[in-house]
């Protein structure tokens, strides 16, 4: 259970009374926010959006930018009684009309370069939110009637864009925030002194638990609009970082820097890697860093933790189940498999609260992924006999070549490793014998040099004979979602063309 004075829009409003001169949010443009500077601005926001009308369990939109803004407006909103929406800030036309919506908000606080995309949709809605412009909370207004947060309620309402279908509003309690930024990475031994930094987007859990994750060890935030590998470790420097999250490709990103003599002469010492790279020991030694991983999404918080394990890292694991909840392999008809069978993830909570309450206004939805009241991840994974959790595919992203699996998460891990590929995505393509062949696409670091044979070559060494690529297409970009998921689905439609080269005697 979470106790009511730690959810975090209580744990900021108590750290205003208890620190109030300690610097809590730091933006890289310069700007600094102590704690009772945020309990100012939550209070002048709640004035604002009170004046709009806005009362408890109303949804409020909220498409800003990473800004020190935006987390006042979430903490007003919740102390009102309400509930944040924060758009994705790449969406746009039929994205940007789903979910306004779906969510039905009573007003939508939109940063000044967003408005024309409002403005585009607004005839095909009867009935639109009132839009908020950032100059209408004032210092020193009246507050309206605050409320405190419980763990049960709704934080926030997180649109996951799958590859297929209208993305779905995840209802995230303050309770799974708080179980969430306990592990990402895991706040033992983090103190006042530590010093977060995240350059991920408000609109994901990977920027929300920051901002809970550094109230709740009582430290500092730094925060970046966007992820710029360029910066990074001078903004390590210049701030004096020591605790960073490095979701996605971030870590393959950091990887690939030149090697330097001074890698490891800095502040950060602590960071979550979501996934690992190819070797997550070889990057810890070389960054002098400790690290963790995780196996989560928006729907869940964190089951599973490797802690600071360098060992189980060693073993590309996802750690094992942390106390309180639940985590079964379990086939087609949700029958748990034995150790080392390889089948889809599932999840419960011994305690109430600590996974997600649905998809908002998408019943059907929910039902289905909550059949026979376990969380479908729909991710396929195994347990190995140490009780380690392996992740290894999304389960609609396996491909079946030759009577085997293969993982293409695992496959493009190694295609990102080639020092001639930014980035990668493999897909099965119908094969002439039945089942699937292997089809990459990568964006290469330098289209004119790459070399597709060299690429295959290099995988000959590094993994089974049947994960060749039989097909290599080199793209300027891979196409993706709003929410930079890569849309495989298009790519398994793709022709054939003059980019696309054939392994001789792949057939």
């Amino acid at each position: 259970m979470i106790a009511t004075r730690d959810v975090l829009p209580n744990l900021l409003a108590r750290r205003a009374q208890e620190t109030p001169d300690r610097v809590f949010l730091r933006h890289v443009d310069g700007e600094d926010w102590t704690y009772a500077k945020l309990e100012q601005r939550v209070l002048a926001w709640a004035a604002a959006l009170h004046a709009r009308g806005v009362v408890p369990g109303d949804r409020v939109l909220v498409m800003l930018p990473n800004s020190l803004e935006s987390i006042a407006i979430w903490m007003a909103a919740a102390r009102l009684g309400a509930i944040e929406v924060p758009p994705n800030i790449a969406y746009r036309g039929r994205f940007l009309e789903h979910v306004v919506e779906n969510a039905d908000a009573r007003c939508a606080v939109v940063a000044e370069r967003f408005l024309e995309r409002f403005e585009e949709i607004r005839p095909r809605f009867a009935a639109f939110p009132e839009l908020v412009g950032l100059d209408e909370a004032s210092d020193g207004a009246d507050p309206p009637p605050l409320v405190e947060p419980a763990e049960h309620e709704i934080a926030t309402i997180i649109y996951t864009s799958g590859t297929t279908g209208a993305s779905k509003g995840v209802l995230d309690t303050w309770a799974q925030v708080h179980k969430t930024a306990e592990a990402c990475p895991p706040i033992d031994g983090l103190g006042p002194e530590d010093v977060r930094y995240s350059p991920f987007p408000l609109f994901h859990m990977s920027g929300k638990l920051a901002v809970c994750g550094a109230a709740m060890t009582g430290g500092t935030l730094v925060i970046r609009e966007t992820w710029s590998t360029s910066s990074f470790w001078d903004d390590v420097d210049r701030f004096g970082i020591t605790t960073s999250i490095l979701v996605g490709a971030v870590p393959v990103f950091i990887t690939k820097l030149p090697e330097r003599p001074d890698d490891a002469e800095h502040t950060l010492r602590n960071v979550l890697l979501g996934p690992p790279p190819d070797d997550p020991v070889g990057f810890c030694r070389r960054f002098g860093v400790r690290a963790s991983t995780v196996f989560n999404m928006t729907e869940i918080s964190c089951p599973t933790s490797t802690g600071w394990d360098e060992d189980q890292l060693a073993r590309g694991s996802n750690g094992r189940v942390r106390d309180g909840y639940r985590v079964r392999i379990v086939d087609d008809d949700d029958r748990e498999l034995p150790v080392g069978e390889v089948g889809e993830i599932v999840v419960r909570s011994d305690e109430p609260w600590w996974l997600m309450q649905g998809y908002w206004r998408m019943e059907d939805k929910t039902v289905e992924a909550w059949r026979n009241l376990w969380f479908h991840t729909g991710d396929l994974g195994r347990f190995d006999e140490r009780g380690e959790l392996y992740f290894l595919d999304r389960k609609k992203d396996a491909i079946r070549r030759r009577g085997e699996n293969i993982s293409s998460m695992e496959l493009e891990a190694e295609l990102a490793e080639f020092d001639g590929v930014l980035e990668a995505a493999v897909v099965g393509v119908p094969s002439e014998v039945g089942e699937e062949d292997v089809k990459a696409f990568v964006v290469p670091r330098d289209a004119a040099s790459f070399d597709p044979a060299a690429l295959v070559a290099f995988l000959e060494t590094r993994v089974p004979a049947f994960m060749l690529p039989r097909y290599v297409v080199a793209m300027e970009a891979l196409p993706k979602t709003p929410t930079e998921k890569v849309r495989k689905a298009e790519l398994k439609e793709w022709p054939a063309d003059e980019r696309t080269w054939e392994r001789p005697g792949a057939a």
